[in-house]
């Protein structure tokens, strides 16, 4: 089961913690409350919820955790300044493992240095803090960007909530895939496979997880995280209904809703990549029209 990390400061937003907390809770995942000491009580900005930190940010390890989730209130204002928590935050954001931030929450985000061409949203009084940030602001009541979840504060829970329960399941589904491994651990693996000699599988059959992870490593890309396995499994979807090429910026950006630049991100924004990755047969000529 994923293992998640809150972090959260006094004055949390009562509701946008207490309501993603008892739901994660519910459904069995392991939390751990992040803040700036380990063992201090705080309260919420309602005093309606009240919790004790059990990991300070000054040892915690992003390694530990599947996913953060943030959400709003004064927290992040009053953590935004700690170097501990921005250097937590900068770290989780650069792994690419999901994020979720709520309210006030993607306020925190400012810290981390990254969120440009991002799309997302937020409480409309940091929305000129993101914008300034390079973000691009929506007003909706859930975005999801690649791994980024956010909302707009307490209207937005039910949607907000189950957009991180619905992307918690795709990484409960690679913890529980034995054949699921990281390309840093692809170690010795030789696959026995045949090739054409532009690097595309002659024998869509033979694909499966541990190959598509040497296949992205001699790619250049150092690990498939969840965002890269959803477009490849939207790949091999898609060829297999139609049979043809896709419009390989579209399927992608549909892959994660709102992230129009996701095969840049993902990809280096080359579709021949992701197709040799997804072990699908060298399509020729037809590709070049959908890159």
């Amino acid at each position: 089961m994923a293992k998640i990390a809150i972090i959260i400061g006094k004055e949390f937003e009562d509701a946008e913690f207490q309501v993603p907390y008892d739901r994660l809770k519910q459904a069995g995942y392991i939390i751990d409350l992040i803040g700036l000491h380990a063992a201090g009580t705080i309260h919420g900005r309602h005093r309606k919820s009240v919790v004790q930190i059990n990991v300070s940010a000054r040892v915690a390890d992003t390694d530990a955790y599947d996913a953060l989730l943030i959400p709003g209130g004064y927290s992040p204002d009053h953590l935004r300044t700690d170097q501990d928590i921005a250097m937590f935050v900068k770290s989780f954001m650069n792994s690419h493992k999901p994020v979720a931030a709520i309210g006030h929450g993607p306020e925190l985000l400012i810290e981390a240095n990254n969120l440009e061409g991002r799309t997302l949203t937020s409480s409309k009084s940091v929305k000129t803090d993101l914008i300034n940030a390079g973000a691009i602001w929506v007003d909706k009541a859930m975005v999801l960007d690649a791994n980024l979840i956010t909302s707009r504060g307490i209207n937005d829970l039910n949607d907000f909530c189950q957009a991180v329960e619905e992307i918690l399941q795709d990484v409960s589904v690679f913890h529980s895939n034995p054949q699921h491994v990281s390309s840093k651990d692809v170690g010795d693996y030789n696959p026995q496979v045949e090739m054409d000699n532009e690097g595309f599988l002659m024998n869509p059959d033979e694909w499966n997880d541990q190959l598509a992870e040497w296949l992205a490593k001699k790619e250049g890309l150092d690990e498939l995280n969840v965002a890269r396995w959803q477009v490849i499994h939207a790949l091999r979807d898609y060829y297999k209904e139609h049979q043809h090429v896709p419009n390989f910026k579209e399927l992608c950006k549909n892959a994660h809703q709102t992230d129009a630049y996701c095969m840049e991100r993902l990809f280096d924004n080359n579709g021949s990549k992701a197709w040799r990755i997804a072990g699908l047969p060298n399509p020729g000529e037809e590709i070049n029209a959908y890159l």
